[in-house]
């Protein structure tokens, strides 16, 4: 009775294996080809639209200033974007740097709804000024821009794109092993998930919370209204929903301040894990209800929507299946060896997959190889993180904080990587 079982719960593992396994070649046979870059854009105007460009703040006042700078020196038409920051529940002095610095600045004091989506809704309630503007452009206050982003996704929006991803680089990628991980993260984004998506016509599923544009006419006149922990994958699978097409624009390059430690990094992640569980009821539906009016591009994003819960179940059936193995056939010895063969192949396919994509956006910066060395690590706690949300979930927003108070030419200095290459040039 007792090896029937563990036949049957091994079994199930198996069934959970396989059905996760062609939900993981879905998303390898996208990817390819992972060289060559994106069509140049066909503009069907040549406005030059108009700009609110919403920073938003928590205690930020030694890396906000750093971030304005950049933004002042824009090759856009100066009159053609303004610079709202929202100081939200400050006890620093952000308020008054970026006041001194030029923009516009409102503060809110709300302790009890905390997080960036909160002041996202909050600003839009009471933003009476956007009949002035044509688009928004969301940052960080811990951001760099370049000088040509704006411009960029003034072409986005000439082109007919009402929503797009910048190209995000980590500001601060040498700056530890952790923050090394998370800029390489961000790369691999952009190239496997990002890239093939906007190649194949279908919308990027995650505007990244930071470094999008969207025109306001996507807010049809009801303002931002997101209620998960990650409101820039709600906001954007929501858009999808309503028929929006969200591209990517790898021409406006824009620089994240990392994590530096384990530990910060591990809260931002958890709290992205607990955001992507909630956006399924949220989302989930919207989607799914409209996969026959755009089968592809529905479809994909509900996939990508279900992700975390899917390499959850694919952890726990991994280990339950060699459990089950182990305790049927009473060999644990054979157990331990199938654990270090399978991590040992898994370490070496993703060190190969970190340096092929390191290639391909030609990026490096001083102890890259450390990158390289514990991003299988970064990885699998990752994956525990995955295991643990579907368990339990505490959506609670903890502030990371950010002291790379870097200029634009200092970042440059630590390795700047290209612009996706074409196809000839890897």
């Amino acid at each position: 009775m007792v090896a029937e079982v563990f036949a049957a719960f091994a079994l199930l593992c198996q069934v959970i294996l396989i059905v996760a396994g062609g939900y993981g070649l879905y998303h390898v046979f996208l990817a390819f080809p992972v060289v060559g870059t994106l069509d140049p854009l066909v503009a069907r105007t040549d406005r030059t639209h108009r700009f609110a460009v919403l920073v938003f703040a928590k205690d930020e006042a030694a890396v906000i200033g750093q971030l304005l700078g950049s933004l002042r020196s824009q090759e856009y038409p100066s009159d053609a974007f303004e610079i709202f920051v929202t100081a939200d529940n400050c006890t620093d002095a952000t308020a008054e740097v970026a006041s001194a610095a030029g923009a516009t600045v409102v503060e809110r004091f709300d302790t009890s709804r905390i997080g960036k989506g909160h002041a996202l809704t909050w600003f839009f309630d009471r933003f009476d000024r956007s009949a002035e503007f044509d688009a928004c452009v969301v940052f960080d206050a811990d951001n760099l821009v370049d000088p040509g982003f704006l411009a960029a996704m003034n072409r986005q929006l000439n082109a007919g794109t009402p929503i797009a991803v910048g190209y995000r680089v980590g500001k601060n990628p040498a700056s530890s092993w952790v923050s090394g991980c998370s800029s390489l993260f961000w790369l691999m984004q952009t190239r496997l998930f990002h890239l093939p998506r906007a190649r194949h016509r279908l919308p990027v599923t995650s505007v990244g919370g930071t470094g999008f544009m969207f025109a306001l006419d996507v807010l049809d006149g009801r303002g931002w209204h997101t209620s998960s922990a990650c409101e820039d994958i709600e906001f954007t699978l929501n858009a999808i929903a309503a028929g929006h097409q969200v591209g990517l624009a790898l021409d406006a390059v824009f620089y994240d301040e990392q994590p530096l430690t384990f530990a910060q990094s591990l809260r931002q992640r958890y709290r992205w894990a607990v955001g992507s569980m909630q956006v399924i009821s949220l989302c989930g539906p919207a989607l799914w209800r409209a996969v026959r009016a755009d089968w592809r591009g529905k479809l994909d994003a509900f996939l990508f929507s279900i992700g975390i819960p899917i390499a959850g179940a694919t952890g726990l059936a991994w280990v339950g299946m060699l459990l089950a193995d182990a305790a049927a056939s009473g060999d644990w010895l054979g157990l331990v060896g199938q654990v270090a063969v399978a991590a040992s192949l898994g370490y070496v396919l993703i060190g190969a997959v970190a340096v092929a994509v390191l290639r391909l956006e030609r990026a490096s910066w001083p102890k890259v190889w450390l990158t390289v060395a514990t991003f299988p690590l970064y990885l699998l706690s990752w994956s525990i993180l995955n295991i643990v949300v579907l368990f339990y979930r505490d959506p609670t927003w903890v502030p990371i904080p950010h002291t790379e108070a870097l200029a634009l030419d200092e970042v440059h200095a630590t390795g700047r990587p290209a612009l996706a290459p074409a196809e000839s040039e890897v």
